[in-house]
């Protein structure tokens, strides 16, 4: 049986190596070998030195296949790092995962520190943007992208290349291979071919000399003459251009005309001129030919269907080898988008210089060399420049002086640097101080090569001025708010306190940082806490204030949960959108009121006692005398009276009894006399104690000189009244006040000071009238003055009553011994209610 004639469906013929076919095989093979005949096994033992040949020269070609393939991967391997493209591979993000020599050579870098670089390391600044889109193209994309860039060597250098991209996929992660073409040579190429073009016309008429030797070879470039962009004119010679007949046009100059060159050939060059052509200028080109010498100018030319356009115009005189002029060649250009661009670049340099001369700050441009390009009228203002010609004038040259460190700046710009200050001082020649607020940035060519800089300036002195005259003025704002003895607390409009003065918190109990960012409400008690927020949401909606702008007394609460009552008054800021409260504590206030409605109802119970124990008591027993009085009066007025009297007067012995009665009437006469005078008295000095001041300007002072003769004469004390001059005060209501004021002063001293001496003086200093009580008692204890709720009441009822008419009232010791009470009033002694 031969192997070679297995069936197909043989776990040999199955398997896919030799490997695989050999485990079928004996896979395959029985557990008893059957019986072969010796036949059979040399067959089989054949076939297999027949197979086992095939193996080796499988093998020997195996290994020749390895050879070539490893010669081909070597020449792989060096086109691809020798070949005269980069090729590098990508990430998504850019990360160069592959680089061949040719790239790291190309960029200038060792490929080691290439890998694993972003690309964008070696892209110049305004490439990055294309090269990012470029890469963003490539991964959305299955197509190959192209882009040019300009890339940046290690050193330095810059190089044009052409970027070639496609996708992969490589184990599931996708990639970007891109090859790197230098293009710099092209660019270059295409750069001097632009400035070639740029300068064609200058060398059209450098080269006149030289179109003249080559007047014959013309014809061997009439086919590329008509394909130029310029159109081509071929004339006869004659004096009186642009009468000759025109001989060949090209087709640029078909197209730019709207002619056919049969419409053209045979027609003088003025069939393309009008109205607008300008006769000088033909004039002027017909002179120069006939000179012999080429001619170049600018005139509006008309097309077929008459529409004009600006044309520029080269006529050259052609001469043949004996120096004959055969022949007339003309290039024309349409300029007039050249024109247009001209005249609005024009327009806007224009502009630019008159937004640049009325600036409303000092603005110039410099070039490279420092060399004004431009200056705006402010600039020349600014810095004295007389000279408002000064566009190329070298900066340095105008400003002799300038110091270093603004050179420096200059240069820090012309490399590149924008150099501000929003606030910088000099101090003038002159003296004083100047502001400014400047800025050096670059201005870059076409190229982007910085051309020079831009300095801004700004003479911000009177702002300056006025910052610092509103800082020194919320400075002092601030100490008033920080030493204000009320309470100021600053909201928004959601009633959230956004400051509060030091006085807020040592009336509160809270700290700075306990109240800003709480509601305001945490300073009320209820129900102002609850009825606060809508109170806020109610004005705002209504305008309609209830507190705002009018003030009321209502009650606070400290953080320990006590209540007293403040006088609140809130204003609003509207353009700031907040709310001013101001919040004084006015316990001591409302207490001295009780204090003092008490002293006057004790004062009003003991004029009551006074009348009821004194004057009513006199009253009654004038009654009773009067009574007495009458009764007697209608006994001696009575008939029986005058009867008995009438018999008594007949008899003399009966006028004693008469006489007794008169007598009797007489002297109860008498006693109500005197009780009317201690009545009317005693009223006297209740009333005194009432209203103890004549209503006239001079009353004050007698009241005084009376007081201190009173208090001598109960005290026993020395009093003296001291008025060197009349102080008059036309308010009575004013002088009561002083009056009391006084009064008490006696009383505490006396009281509490033990003194031998007192006095009251009466004096105006600067028009101000000033009230003085001095003693030379034991004097008070300095800490006193500083802390009146310390004093006793008479001190609080002496400064209630001093607040009431806008009068300053202290409290001094005397060196010598004693004390010293001064009430100075402002004003005219008038009370401010008046």
């Amino acid at each position: 049986m031969r192997v070679s004639q297995m069936d197909e469906s043989h776990p040999i013929n199955q398997s896919g190596s030799l490997r695989t076919r050999a485990e079928a095989l004996l896979n395959a093979m029985p557990d008893e070998m059957p019986t072969v005949s010796t036949k059979d096994v040399q067959a089989l033992v054949h076939e297999l030195t027949v197979y086992q040949m095939e193996l080796e020269i499988q093998n020997e070609d195996l290994r020749d296949a390895q050879v070539r393939l490893a010669h081909t991967r070597d020449r792989y391997a060096d086109l691809y790092e020798f070949a005269p493209v980069g090729y590098v591979t990508l990430n998504r993000d850019g990360l160069i995962l592959e680089a061949n020599l040719t790239a790291a050579t190309m960029l200038g870098a060792d490929r080691q520190k290439l890998l694993q670089s972003p690309l964008s390391n070696f892209i110049t600044r305004e490439s990055q943007d294309a090269c990012y889109l470029h890469r963003q193209r490539v991964f959305s994309s299955d197509s190959k992208q192209v882009t040019e860039i300009e890339m940046l060597k290690v050193d330095g250098t810059r190089l044009f290349a052409r970027l070639e991209s496609i996708i992969f996929e490589f184990e599931g992660q996708k990639g970007c291979r891109t090859a790197i073409i230098d293009v710099t040579t092209q660019k270059h190429a295409e750069s001097a071919l632009r400035e070639l073009n740029i300068n064609l016309d200058q060398s059209l008429s450098n080269r006149t000399a030289e179109l003249q030797e080559s007047i014959a070879n013309i014809k061997l470039f009439g086919e590329a003459i008509a394909h130029l962009r310029e159109g081509v004119m071929f004339t006869r010679d004659l004096h009186d251009w642009p009468a000759p007949k025109i001989t060949f046009v090209n087709n640029a100059l078909c197209r730019l005309t709207g002619y056919t060159a049969d419409e053209l050939i045979g027609h003088p060059p003025s069939i393309l001129h009008g109205d607008a052509t300008a006769t000088e200028t033909l004039d002027m080109i017909k002179s120069e030919l006939n000179a012999g010498r080429s001619a170049a100018a600018e005139w509006i030319s008309y097309r077929k269907d008459g529409t004009p356009y600006f044309a520029e115009v080269f006529v050259t005189p052609l001469f043949s080898d004996d120096g004959k002029r055969t022949n007339f060649v003309s290039i024309y250009r349409d300029i007039t988008k050249r024109k247009q661009d001209q005249a609005a670049l024009h327009e806007s340099e224009e502009r630019l210089q008159l937004f640049v001369k009325h600036a409303p700050a000092a603005l110039a441009m410099f070039d490279r060399d420092m060399h004004y390009l431009a200056a705006s009228q402010r600039w020349l203002t600014d810095y004295a420049i007389n000279d408002e010609d000064i566009v190329g004038r070298s900066h340095y040259e105008v400003f002799s002086n300038i110091p270093e460190e603004w050179r420096a700046v200059h240069r820090r710009g012309l490399a590149g640097e924008v150099i501000r200050k929003d606030e910088d001082q000099f101090e003038l020649q002159e003296g004083g101080k100047r502001w400014l607020r400047w800025e050096v940035r670059p201005w870059y060519l076409r190229d982007g090569s910085i051309g020079g800089i831009i300095i801004f300036t700004e003479d911000i002195t009177k702002l300056k001025k006025i910052d610092m005259a509103l800082h020194d003025r919320e400075e002092r704002l601030r100490a008033v708010l920080n030493t204000a003895a009320d309470a100021i607390i600053n909201i928004d409009k959601r009633g959230i306190i956004t400051d509060a003065n030091p006085a807020t918190q040592l009336l509160f109990g809270y700290t700075q940082n306990e109240l800003i960012g709480q509601n305001v409400k945490i300073l009320m008690p209820q129900p102002y806490r609850d009825e606060h927020d809508d109170y806020i949401a109610r004005y705002l909606a209504t305008g309609q204030p209830r507190i705002i702008g009018i003030g009321r007394e209502v009650m606070g609460r400290r953080k320990d949960g006590s209540t007293f009552p403040v006088d609140l008054a809130v204003s609003e800021v509207d353009h700031l959108g907040f709310f001013t409260g101001v919040i004084r504590d006015i316990s001591e206030r409302n207490k001295l009121q009780r204090e003092v409605v008490a002293i006057a109802e004790e004062e009003q119970q003991r004029i009551g006692q006074d009348l009821h124990d004194g004057t009513q008591q006199q009253l009654a027993g004038l009654d009773m005398l009067v009574q007495t009085l009458f009764e007697r009066l209608t006994t001696i007025s009575s008939p029986q009276h005058q009867n008995l009297a009438a018999s008594k007067h007949t008899n003399p012995s009966g006028d004693g009894e008469s006489n007794c009665d008169l007598t009797e009437c007489l002297d109860i006469t008498g006693k109500i006399l005197k009780g009317i005078r201690r009545t009317k008295h005693d009223v006297r000095d209740i009333s005194k104690g009432l209203v103890p001041i004549k209503l006239a300007p001079e009353g004050l002072m007698d009241a005084l000189r009376e007081l201190a003769s009173r208090t001598e004469e109960l005290s026993g004390v020395d009093c003296v009244f001291k008025c060197e001059r009349p102080v008059m005060i036309g308010d009575s209501a004013t002088a009561t006040h002083l009056y009391r004021i006084a009064q008490e002063a006696l009383a505490n001293s006396l009281k509490h000071a033990h003194p031998t001496n007192l006095l009251i003086a009466l004096d105006s200093e600067n028009g101000q009238p000033i009230l003085r009580i001095a003693d030379d008692g034991i004097g008070i204890d300095p800490k006193a003055q500083t802390k009146p709720q310390s004093t006793g009441m008479g001190f609080k009822i002496m400064s209630y009553r001093a607040s009431l008419i806008g009068a300053n009232l202290t409290i001094t010791p005397v060196e010598t011994g004693g004390t010293l009470i001064s009430c100075k009033l402002f004003g005219n002694g008038q009370s401010p209610g008046k």
